[in-house]
Parts: C-alpha cells; structure tokens; sequence
C-alpha cells in the first residue's frame, strides 16, 4: 500500500492546472482517430474496427472530462472574479484612517 496521491489524482491534478494542453493533446488524438478510421476503411478488417470503436469511445470519454475541467475553470474563474470586487469593494467602504492607507496602497500598485 502506497503513502500519498494516486496517479489518478496526479493525472487530474494536472488535467486541471493546464485544461489547453488537454485540449490541445485531445485533438492531437482525434486526428490520429481519424487517420486509423481512414486506415480501416481501406483495409476493411474486423479486428481494424474493433481497434478502432475502443479508441473511438476512449476519446468520447476523454472530450467530455475535457469539457467537464472546462466548465470548472470557468466557474472558479467566476468565484475568483467575484470575490475580487468583493474585497476592492471592501476596500473603497473602509474607515478611517485604515481605509485611506488601504485605498492608497491600491492606487500605487495600479
């Protein structure tokens, strides 16, 4: 028994951090389906259509975790926006003189 993440988790760990190269490495993969389809339909082998109805269903599998880790960058990039006029909000109603310093602060960085 193994300490730590599976490779699973490090896999989607990574699918997470960079969702482009994802996509990116998925279209790389359907081309090459595609190729192998065309591939098939020459030869007309059984065992070529098998091959490829596996590797067919492994991409579907794949695009729609793709599409899954795409609609949650786009909601934690929401939540990060949010929270981000939040807390500039926060800083504009502040008062006293915490509040100056702080909207001060807020200018020189901008």
């Amino acid at each position: 028994m193994g300490r730590g993440r599976s490779k699973g988790a490090v896999r989607q760990a990574r699918l997470a951090a960079d969702p482009g190269r994802e996509i990116s490495r998925l279209r790389q993969e359907l081309e090459e389906a595609r190729t192998l389809l065309k591939q098939v339909e020459l030869n007309r082998s059984e065992a070529g259509s098998l091959v490829l109805a596996k590797r067919l269903a492994t991409l579907e599998e794949e695009r729609q975790v793709a599409r899954g880790l795409a609609v949650e960058a786009t909601l934690a990039r929401s939540k990060a926006e949010a929270e981000l006029r939040r807390l500039q909000d926060a800083i504009e109603r502040a008062p006293g003189w915490q509040g100056w310093l702080l909207r001060r602060a807020k200018r020189r960085l901008s």
